[in-house]
């Protein structure tokens, strides 16, 4: 079909599509521009003002990419090789084009639009909310079924399968983006999610502090069987370990609020091998540590 704004376009599942070339930071991308469902006003009056301003999105683009890479380096660091210059100390704003590439303009029933780009540090790729006052960087799966709300305990939250924010938080004299997230049932975000949330947030320093302790006493309860896959640095031998450096081993991921009234850091850590995860579950000033397929 021939739309009035969109021109030729392919019915394809639920969507329509068309490939186009941009010229986006002086280079040629063929792309797919996709609407979702019938293509109405909302979408094409998106499509004329991304046209319009395609040069202001593309340095809010650079902007919040080399902000969301340097509050995620360590985690990139661990999954692909990083050239000198794209290290956290020398890379630039301007470098950061050179780390993606700019594959799908979607066009969303509710008139919310954005880029899906690939990326080398993750599988599924990334993509970028552009209907918003300012760029918002999400998974391709969020971008597609956007859909948000402004919770009176939880802020403004985002849903992917679970309703989630990112939050910058200080965990053992580390600055780490996480991910607060509300498993999503029938009911959404609910009442008890929302008291756990509280209770969490009055109790977080007690957590954390409680957090080494019982760790500590998980792995030397489990160290003979951790050894058997994973070659232990000396420094956390069982003889040297000690509460301080074992959360070196740790990398703090998600801090997740179960329908149940369970709620759980879950974390990675040096010694899994199988990516099974911990979880350190809590309430109640409590703390134990279970392996993540346990809990969820």
């Amino acid at each position: 079909m021939k739309d009035v704004v969109f021109g030729e376009m392919r019915k394809k599942g639920l969507s329509y599509k068309k490939k186009e070339t941009f010229e986006i930071y002086e280079y040629d991308f063929d792309v797919e521009v996709e609407v979702e469902c019938e293509i109405s006003d909302i979408q094409r009056n998106a499509y004329v003002g991304y046209k319009e301003k395609h040069l202001s999105y593309e340095t809010e683009i650079l902007r919040s990419i080399y902000n969301y890479y340097i509050d995620i380096y360590d985690v990139v660091e661990k999954i692909m090789p990083i050239p000198e210059e794209y290290h956290k100390d020398n890379v630039k704003e301007e470098d950061m084009c050179d780390l993606f590439d700019f594959a799908v303009l979607f066009f969303g029933k509710n008139g919310h639009f954005g880029w899906i780009c690939t990326c080398g540090w993750d599988d599924d790729g990334i993509a970028f909310l552009l209907s918003e006052d300012k760029p918002r960087i999400l998974t391709p799966n969020q971008l597609r079924n956007y859909r948000k709300i402004d919770d009176p305990i939880f802020g403004e939250m985002i849903y992917n399968e679970v309703w989630e924010k990112s939050e910058k938080k200080l965990l053992y004299g580390k600055e780490k983006l996480v991910t607060i997230a509300a498993c999503d049932y029938a009911d959404g975000i609910t009442d008890v999610h929302r008291a756990c949330y509280k209770e969490y947030q009055e109790n977080e320093a007690k957590y954390l502090e409680e957090i080494p302790r019982v760790l500590l006493e998980y792995y030397l309860a489990n160290f003979d069987e951790i050894k058997e896959y994973w070659r232990v640095p000396r420094a956390y031998a069982k003889k040297n370990i000690t509460q301080e450096n074992i959360m070196e081993l740790i990398d703090f991921d998600c801090l997740y609020f179960m329908y149940d009234g369970t709620f759980a850091w879950l974390c990675e850590c040096a010694w899994d091998e199988e990516d099974a995860g911990l979880a350190f579950v809590m309430g109640d000033g409590k703390v134990r540590v279970e392996l993540q397929t346990d809990v969820l």
